[in-house]
């Protein structure tokens, strides 16, 4: 059945948070004003609504109340864990469905916003638009496509980063709710290599989450994170009887190379390489790659995505093949990060917002032996 193509002036494939933010910020751009917006969200392929950590040292480019807010970090740096006050930033706690209801307030009060529920098929990029076919066979136009659905064809992620946020409450007063414990090995430098983060809500309870990184073909080893969770609290936390309120389980691509837009179709999220390799962190990250585009799209008709300095794709590249090859050596590089004791300088870094002076000192405190090993850069 042949269907006649609609037309709108963009279309945005996938309607998660990268799909969702980008709307938003073309709401919001005065030059837009009218602009016909297409969402095709297919609610086969959305995940379920999950909590989501993120720093900021400064305005957001959304207004989002955190849950919770950190001013410390606990840290495992080497043979003992160091709590590093937080001078200028804060570590903050909210859910994709805190953002999504931000999102979603500009998104629907605009008229020129459609959104579909169908799966999307095909894209094609023209001179001067592009075509998206549905599986349904219905088929629209557009000036520009921005994707963020998943898989995209031959893109393959070298790792994956999977985990499991637990809410746990306690007996006792066990949390401090003004430190967050970040990226601890303690308890976890069994194979295979996995590590903690601790959220506390209150006193008696927390986000207790436990993550690994395995290659991204790897087959899974039997591991359960349930186990994990309760080993880590029992053994490092001297908790040995807690309830768990609920339970979220994810998984996130590292390591994907960022595309480079195929004229009028562009890749946007976590397909494009925006989530941050050697973290997996990447809220803020795509908030301000919508942003970017949104506002040069509108300033100049062109979208840009922004490119990451090349320097530091140059210092993910043998971490990431740490993780593949020697994750012993990935878990001394990431202690070694916080040996400075400067926490606002490796968040910084890890937003790749470091000069190359600052970016000396701080890789200099790291096992250079490590690092330097030729398989890692062949």
């Amino acid at each position: 059945m042949t269907h006649q193509a609609q037309e709108y002036d963009v279309i945005v494939a996938g309607g998660g948070l990268a799909g969702r933010s980008l709307a938003y910020f073309l709401s919001r751009e005065p030059g837009l004003t009218g602009t016909r917006i297409l969402i095709i969200d297919d609610a086969e392929d959305r995940y379920p609504h999950r909590s989501l950590i993120y720093w900021h040292d400064g305005a957001l480019p959304l207004p989002l109340p955190p849950a919770a807010t950190f001013t410390s970090l606990a840290v495992d740096a080497g043979p003992a864990q160091r709590v590093l006050p937080l001078r200028r930033h804060r570590l903050c706690l909210t859910s994709s469905r805190a953002v999504f209801r931000c999102l979603d307030d500009v998104i629907d009060a605009n008229p020129h916003i459609t959104r579909l529920d169908a799966h999307v098929s095909r894209v094609r990029a023209r001179a001067d638009s592009v075509a998206v076919s549905l599986s349904d066979g219905r088929l629209f136009t557009a000036s520009h496509c921005f994707d963020s659905t998943w898989p995209p064809v031959g893109i393959k992620a070298p790792l994956l980063m999977s985990g499991e946020v637990r809410r746990v409450r306690t007996e006792h007063d066990s949390f401090d709710p003004s430190i967050a414990t970040f990226i601890d090995f303690r308890s976890g430098e069994d194979d295979p290599v996995h590590f903690h983060c601790v959220l506390p809500i209150s006193a008696r309870e927390a986000l207790v989450e436990v993550t690994r990184i395995m290659p991204g073909e790897a087959s899974s080893p039997e591991f359960s994170f349930e186990q994990a969770t309760s080993a880590y609290l029992r053994e490092v936390w001297g908790v040995n009887r807690f309830s768990s309120l609920s339970v979220e389980r994810g998984s996130i691509p590292l390591g994907v190379r960022p595309s480079s837009p195929r004229g009028r179709h562009v890749r946007i999220g976590s397909p494009s390489g925006v989530v941050k390799a050697t973290t997996g962190y990447g809220l803020t990250r795509i908030l301000h790659q919508t942003r970017h585009i949104a506002s040069t799209l509108a300033s100049t008709g062109s979208p840009e995505t922004p490119r990451p300095s090349p320097r530091f794709r140059w210092y993910d590249r043998p971490v990431l093949k740490m993780w593949r090859h020697d994750p012993e050596s990935a878990l001394h590089v990431m202690k070694a990060a916080f040996a400075s004791g400067d926490a606002d300088l490796v968040l910084d870094f890890l937003d790749e917002r470091t000069t190359f002076a600052e970016e000396r000192g701080l890789l200099g405190s790291m096992p250079v032996t490590r690092l330097l090993q030729p398989r890692l850069w062949i």
